[in-house]
């Protein structure tokens, strides 16, 4: 339903006044982009449904694709950690970029690398309460991922693992267990403070979506400025407030941010651009019901586990894919719904553990 009413309302964005950034693609056109997002949505979702339908059947499967995914993420991280010498030394800018040298794995940027190397953590965490791998290896090569994590710097990355920590430290039954995650999230917020100044990071984004109309004049080169949150910042509250209910159309941001309802006294910006802000910029392309329905959608297998019982480390994996959503991640990237399968698939492995535990008792 949620394809088809999206398709709808893409369609009926067509009223809407385009204004196409040079050496834009086929498939970022109006409508087109709406019908590949929803083909690419499709593909995501068929492929959770397929692991879980296979993981219901095979313990081992889990097990493999688990250590898969965490082992690939490693890869990534030692794969940005022997490119940062070369980044500083000016060889070439592979797995790290910019300058202050962020780690990107093979991903493109800092900020969803950041998002995906957590989700690679969390799933350590699952491998390491299941005993599917050695605590020492284990232990090792988490460190050396937590590396890559800090060196992403990526702030919505950080705000995902505070929001995880604090809501786990609240879920907790003992007093003494809330203590240690309070104590931890200090402790994570000491450490991530030398690599991420989070709180000038906000400060420098409120302040220059503040500004950006006069200040984008200036900095019409500058890529990271006119376009990702700091513009989107500016323009997609005017679009939320201009279309609450329809939206803009899924995917049409690049092709509508220009118009003056939205630019203002704003620079022209000649670029396929996209907000960057999660649920805020899915809500300016939605509209707020077809954007709230969507949240329900993507939290309703979190709290179908914790009716279930399910542990923390179980339900971590499944609320990851609304959270990263929440924070930026956008919907068409395929990782949480590969992680939500773990989530499910581990839901069924503990499920027969407990049934089986039952038979043994009643047998005996």
């Amino acid at each position: 339903m949620f394809c088809i009413v999206a398709l709808i309302l893409s369609l009926a964005a067509l009223r809407f006044d385009f204004f196409l950034p040079d050496m834009l693609s086929a498939m970022k056109y109006p409508v087109v982009i709406t019908v590949s997002r929803v083909v690419e949505l499709v593909a995501s979702v068929v492929i959770m449904f397929y692991l879980v339908s296979e993981f219901g059947h095979d313990v081992m499967k889990v097990r493999f694709t688990m250590r898969l995914y965490f082992w690939v993420g490693f890869a990534s991280a030692v794969y940005s950690i022997v490119c940062y010498p070369l980044d500083i030394l000016g060889i070439a800018s592979l797995g790290t970029y910019s300058d202050l040298h962020r780690m990107r794995g093979f991903m493109n940027e800092g900020g969803p690398y950041g998002l995906y190397i957590l989700s690679v953590l969390l799933v350590g965490v699952a491998l390491y309460r299941q005993g599917w791998e050695p605590t020492r290896r284990l232990g090792l090569s988490m460190a050396v991922i937590g590396i890559a994590f800090l060196k992403s710097e990526s702030k919505a990355a950080l705000a995902v693992a505070l929001f995880l920590f604090l809501l786990n430290g609240l879920m907790a039954r003992s007093t003494g267990r809330r203590g240690i995650v309070i104590g931890a999230t200090i402790l994570f917020l000491a450490i991530s403070s030398q690599f991420v100044d989070l709180a000038r990071g906000i400060r420098i984004y409120r302040e220059a979506g503040a500004t950006y109309e006069r200040v984008s004049h200036l900095h019409k080169q500058d890529t990271s400025f006119v376009a990702g949150w700091v513009a989107g910042a500016f323009l997609v509250p005017r679009m939320i407030a201009a279309h609450p209910w329809s939206g803009i159309g899924w995917g049409n941001y690049a092709t509508i941010r220009n118009a003056p309802e939205y630019r203002g006294a704003a620079a022209w910006a000649n670029l396929a651009d996209d907000p960057g802000l999660g649920i805020l910029g899915t809500v300016a392309e939605l509209g707020i019901l077809l954007g709230a329905y969507l949240m329900v959608c993507l939290i309703f297998p979190y709290l179908y586990l914790r009716r279930l019982g399910m542990p923390l480390y179980v339900t971590n994996l499944a609320l990851l894919q609304p959270v990263v959503h929440i924070f930026g991640a956008q919907l068409n990237m395929t990782y949480p719904w590969i992680v939500t399968a773990f989530a499910l698939g581990l839901a069924c492995v503990l499920a027969k553990k407990i049934r089986r535990d039952e038979l043994s008792k009643v047998a005996g």
